[in-house]
């Protein structure tokens, strides 16, 4: 089941070379950067993206992430390499793989958000000359970031009407974030003792490249980095709680670009190995404290000991209600009438699992005192009986 995100974590890795590449492809002879300094900093790039946990256990699980960053990624290297060069096969492709991304998942909008800005300061800093070919590839691409926007149309605004309170899939049990949640962002996830040195390395990178005329490459970097966990925060205060980290995956692959580039302009060999050496170990040391703790809800033990307390003709329900599947899962095809989806207003059922994660505030204090015997309590997940 998880085989398909795996692949795509994989084809990312690549993906992110392509885009370094993107990024910092020369434009003319007089380039800052050599075709070959290019190869070496998206290489290193693609090694830290590779080693890095954010993106590593995401690709382990069966849902939509994987697909999207990968997705996100074959769309921005696209963005960058028509905004450069043109061509009508570029367009299109841009076309398509921003419809793709944010059907996906709707928090890819903040992609074309992005690009959209880049946009704007393209066309501004070329004083909207019609007659400059940049400001046309420009005006060129936000018409198929608006084409990609009228595919999806018809489908942007039926599934947004969602309940933010109850048992289900709400957004009830998210909490508003810090207003320094977008800092803190790339911190938990990086790692607490990695973080650092990435950061330090980035800093250096966006220095070193701004000095060395490479501006446009590190301020798309940075808006690309920044803008989606900051409009996240927007929205979190703005409509409803949405900060969650992995709505704004790709957000990570420019911080990893600018950590490469840090790293290739150290100077010299011997500490470029160095700094590569402690981005990697450390790296691959957060996997490894992340590996020793279990991060799994043991629904299967919780099912089986909620099916042994069941009497003939009771049934059992779950919470958060979209957990019924997982109860699906495991019970044979025969028992499904004895997993009901939980509905306040239909007859009570006798046992009643409670996952420890996504439920509102305060709501698993009441399903308890409605269920005050405790029949189980495992790893993420409570069983409870009338």
């Amino acid at each position: 089941m998880r085989a398909l995100s795996a692949a795509f974590g994989v084809v990312a890795i690549a993906l992110v070379y392509l885009v370094s590449c993107e990024l910092f492809a020369p434009e003319s002879e007089n380039s800052v950067l050599a075709s070959d300094d290019v190869g070496i900093i998206a290489g290193l790039a693609a090694l830290v993206f590779a080693v890095n946990l954010v993106t590593i256990k995401y690709s382990r699980e069966a849902r939509m992430y994987p697909i999207l960053l990968a997705v996100i990624l074959a769309q921005v290297a696209m963005f960058l390499r028509t905004l450069r060069a043109g061509g009508l096969k570029n367009y299109a492709a841009v076309v398509v793989l921003t419809a793709i991304a944010i059907a996906t998942n709707y928090s890819a909008l903040a992609v074309p958000a992005v690009e959209g800005l880049w946009l704007v300061c393209v066309l501004a800093r070329a004083g909207w000359r019609l007659d400059d070919a940049k400001v046309h590839r420009a005006l060129m691409i936000a018409y198929a970031l608006a084409a990609a926007g009228l595919i999806l149309v018809p489908k942007l605004f039926s599934p947004l009407h969602v309940p933010t309170t109850g048992t289900g899939v709400a957004r009830g049990w998210r909490k508003l974030p810090d207003l320094a949640a977008p800092f803190a962002f790339f911190n938990k996830a990086t790692g607490s003792f990695a973080f650092p040195i990435l950061a330090a390395l980035a800093i250096w990178g966006v220095v070193r490249g701004w000095q060395r005329g490479a501006r446009d490459a590190v301020a798309f970097a940075l808006l690309w980095m920044w803008a989606p966990p900051l409009l996240m925060l927007v929205a979190s205060y703005a409509i409803a709680p949405v900060f969650v980290e992995r709505y704004a995956l790709s957000s990570f692959v420019p911080f990893f670009i600018l950590v490469a580039l840090g790293i290739f302009e150290m100077p010299g060999d011997l500490v470029r190995a160095g700094a590569l050496a402690l981005v990697v170990a450390f790296s691959l040391g957060h996997i490894v404290s992340y590996d020793r703790k279990s991060h799994d809800a043991q629904y299967r033990e919780a099912i089986a000991a909620a099916d042994s307390a069941l009497k003939p003709g009771e049934v059992m329900t779950v919470v958060p209600s979209y957990a019924i599947e997982v109860v699906r899962y495991y019970i044979p095809v025969d028992q499904y009438h004895r997993a009901v989806r939980y509905d306040s207003s239909a007859p009570p059922a006798a046992v009643l699992i409670i996952g420890d994660q996504n439920l509102a505030p305060g709501d698993a204090q009441s399903y308890k005192k409605e269920y005050p015997q405790t029949v189980a309590r495992l790893r993420g997940v409570t069983v409870l009986r009338r």
